[in-house]
């Protein structure tokens, strides 16, 4: 018995490194075998400085491949040849954009080892395509390979589910039903008044985007229509091509300001690591994503403020504390025309949903809580911007208006950074990190309602966090970047 035992262990031992080895059974040699091992030891190197990116998620066994909820979504259409090898370069691309930004976080004697040991004297850029590509083509030939991505290739959501069973989730929902409507009455509020007629604490300040010549929507869809024309028809886009809708959607920020706090600002850390924002350059970080409408892949536009704090109104303020930021995030459809416009801040608290014309929100179909959506937003035409009206100290989203497109008539104009540079910042000792922890959060801005709200299972709620781990519902479970998310709120009128 006991040596059956045994050898049932060791089986098991042995099954299990086969999952997390799938590169094992493979006969590797040469530059093949150089890559992976060179892979494995990044990632080595990563998990012994607690390096890792949350926005995305590690695939055991696949050091080139990484995974979010989107493409996590499009594993059902990877069933032929092509769509699956476009699934698998699309996780490779995302692989090699986190392991840069993790690399740039590592200590210089890490960093240096790993360079010294780069395959086929490449840069490291062209190391992790080539190697990457290297491997996507054994497992592209390897049917066991694609079996197991497909199965492997999740993204658990950002609840913590032991929270909720200790907190007595059950009962403790109906509390939060009622707070969240008492909050959606009080925001939506603001939303019937004229933009002109919102009660003022300060000066009203506007952030306006750098001028360019607007597209029209024969442009835009031009620019669209082509860009399908790949195997899982993934909207694939050119920097440039990107930078100009960015540019073109990007609104314009009004700000209720009273002191530096309701100031937009770049965001860098201190000599001890710590956030800090500096106002004298407001800068709105972007980025695009992905999202799932009616059986197609739609384009989003994402657009995030930061602010130096939420200030508190006294020691008994669960609220408030350091740092605050807003994402602004515009869909659009295959032709290049809004679907929806959405907000949340940067904890994921105060999700808002705004319908472009001819769409209406409707019930949740995922039985979490309901949502607010103030009113739709009709088409945008050449030569107008969308105005973002925030209160301040809280900043809440207010109204959301038209306005000319004059630059003139900002009080600042602000300029475009990537979203990704926030996972490696410069510290001043010549060293990277990111803004963010291991599980997403930014430590220096939690509140004091986690205290509070602990028991719906939200990592840390109030903090600011990482896009891609943003949960936005206390009463079932949400997440922003769920590519289904839209599907589930909205429909034509």
């Amino acid at each position: 018995m006991r040596y059956s035992a045994i050898v049932c262990c060791l089986v098991l031992i042995i099954q299990g490194c086969s999952v997390l080895r799938p590169y094992s059974d493979s006969s590797l040699t040469g530059e093949d075998a150089m890559c992976l091992g060179w892979l494995e030891n990044i990632e080595s190197s990563l998990d012994e400085y607690d390096i890792n990116d949350p926005g995305t998620e590690r695939i055991d066994g696949f050091p080139q491949l990484r995974v979010n909820r989107f493409l996590a979504s499009m594993s059902e259409r990877a069933t032929s040849h092509s769509t699956f090898a476009e699934w698998l370069e699309q996780m490779r691309q995302l692989d090699a954009t986190a392991k840069k930004l993790e690399f740039s976080n590592l200590p210089a004697l890490s960093r240096q080892r790993l360079v010294s040991k780069i395959p086929g004297g490449y840069s490291l850029e062209q190391a992790l395509e080539q190697c990457g590509k290297r491997l996507n083509k054994l497992s592209l030939h390897t049917p066991e390979h694609k079996k197991r991505l497909l199965a492997q290739a999740q993204v658990p959501d950002a609840y913590q589910t032991w929270k909720r069973v200790v907190g007595v989730y059950l009962l403790m929902r109906y509390p939060a039903a009622v707070g969240i409507e008492n909050l959606h009455r009080k925001l939506d509020a603001s939303f019937k008044i004229p933009l002109e007629k919102l009660p003022q604490q300060g000066k009203l300040l506007r952030y306006s985007p750098p001028h360019t010549e607007p597209l029209t929507a024969e442009q835009i869809a031009a620019m669209l229509r082509p860009a399908y024309d790949n195997p899982l028809a993934i909207p694939s886009l050119t920097t440039l091509q990107l930078q100009r809708l960015l540019q073109h959607f990007a609104p314009v920020w009004e700000i209720d300001t009273r002191n530096d706090n309701d100031k937009i600002g770049s965001t860098g850390l201190d000599n001890e690591g710590q956030p800090r924002i500096d106002i004298k350059l407001p800068v709105v970080y972007v980025a695009h994503g992905y999202a799932r409408w009616q059986g197609r892949v739609v384009l989003q536009l994402i657009y995030q403020i930061w602010l130096p704090a939420r200030e508190k109104t006294g020691k008994l303020d669960l609220y408030g504390g350091p740092l605050d930021s807003i994402i602004w995030r515009v869909t659009l459809n295959p032709e290049g025309v809004p679907i929806a416009f959405d907000s949340i801040h940067a904890c994921g608290c105060y999700y808002l949903l705004f319908p472009g014309h001819g769409y209406r929100a409707i019930t949740p179909k995922d039985g979490a809580e309901p949502v607010l959506s103030p009113k739709s937003i009709a088409t945008i035409t050449p030569g107008r911007r969308l105005l973002l009206r925030l209160q301040s100290r809280t900043h809440y989203l207010q109204q959301v208006s038209f306005i000319d497109d004059n630059v003139e008539a900002a009080d600042r104009s602000y300029v475009f950074h990537d979203l990704k540079h926030l996972r490696a910042l410069p510290v001043p000792n010549g060293a990277k990190r990111s803004l963010f922890g291991e599980d997403g959060v930014i430590d220096a801005s939690e509140r004091a309602e986690r205290f509070l709200l602990w028991p719906y299972g939200v990592e840390s709620p109030g903090a600011m966090r990482q896009w891609g781990t943003h949960a936005i519902a206390f009463i079932g479970r949400r997440h922003f970047d769920d590519p289904f998310l839209l599907e589930n709120l909205l429909d034509k009128e």
